[in-house]
């Protein structure tokens, strides 16, 4: 029996996509809170209300468990007006659209403000998973496997090196990172994905630092990875992200450890990953 649902939001990436006329994918994967399509070699997820918006996401007016009925492999069917995935009818007309890049410009403004008050970020880690790649940056949150530690270490200092302007170390360091770690967004790729945010925060050629980072890494991990590696590489970021950038550039320290918090509980440690790119970009752009 077909299922009729409406999409509260869209993101605006993913509505330009869609704009494009008729598309066809198949599920890539399936949880309590989202169903990633896999269309033309990128990802499209539907997501519950939970999940909230991010620049690869379609927010879908329902519960956990919404998705828990459609199958890996399953056909979909994609235009600017709904999605459609074997039972599952998704409408997307009325749906807000949603914009996943910041203003970045703003946000640049307010560098200088958002590194002083990384401290307040900082505190806010203890409540961060055992076994993140914080540990590369903040040692108190745990350890990682020796080789682990090794290969972070040795491509953060390839990051920096590429951050003063070596750009074969910079493409040396995303090549070592991509795919390192389990799960369908490795802990070296969410790290590369904040530490892009970091470059378009504080970097004065994002575009091209983003560039060479993601032309080394998508095509080394996951579909739904690279696909977020290319949301960062173009500054997009998901709302929680957004929400603590704006924390940072004027929020209370309340909002601050609000909004971190909710960054740590994305995926098992993604949050805490990328987090630990989004800090050692600022330490670069300090010490550049």
């Amino acid at each position: 029996m077909a299922v009729s649902l409406f999409a509260r939001s869209i993101s605006r990436s993913v509505a330009a996509r869609l704009g494009a006329g008729l598309q066809s994918g198949r599920v890539l994967t399936v949880s309590a809170r989202a169903c990633n399509l896999l269309v033309g070699g990128g990802v499209i997820a539907l997501v519950t209300p939970e999940a909230g918006d991010g620049p690869l996401n379609v927010v879908v007016a329902g519960d956990a468990g919404l998705f828990a009925a459609l199958e890996v492999g399953a056909a979909a069917a994609l235009t600017a007006e709904r999605v459609i995935v074997g039972d599952l009818r998704v409408e997307l007309a009325g749906a807000a659209l949603w914009e996943p890049r910041p203003d970045w410009a703003a946000l640049r403004a307010r560098c200088a403000v958002i590194v002083q008050r990384l401290p307040l970020l900082r505190a806010a880690l203890c409540a961060a998973p055992a076994g993140s790649f914080l540990a590369l940056i903040e040692p108190a949150t745990g350890a990682l496997p020796a080789a682990i530690e090794a290969t972070g270490r040795q491509a953060l200092a390839s990051l920096r090196a590429g951050w003063a302007g070596d750009e074969a170390r910079l493409r040396e360091g995303a090549a070592a990172l991509a795919g390192l770690g389990g799960g369908l967004t490795p802990a070296g790729d969410d790290l590369l994905c904040g530490w892009m945010l970091g470059v378009w925060l504080a970097h004065p050629q994002p575009d091209l630092l983003c560039r060479a980072v993601v032309e080394e890494s998508a095509a080394r991990t996951t579909a739904l990875s690279a696909a977020l590696l290319r949301a960062a590489a173009r500054g997009e970021c998901s709302a929680a992200w957004q929400a603590l950038l704006g924390a940072l550039a004027g929020g209370s320290e309340r909002d601050v450890v609000e909004a971190a918090t909710a960054v740590l509980a994305h995926g098992a440690t993604s949050g805490a990953d990328g987090l630990s790119g989004l800090l050692a970009a600022c330490g670069m752009a300090v010490t550049r």
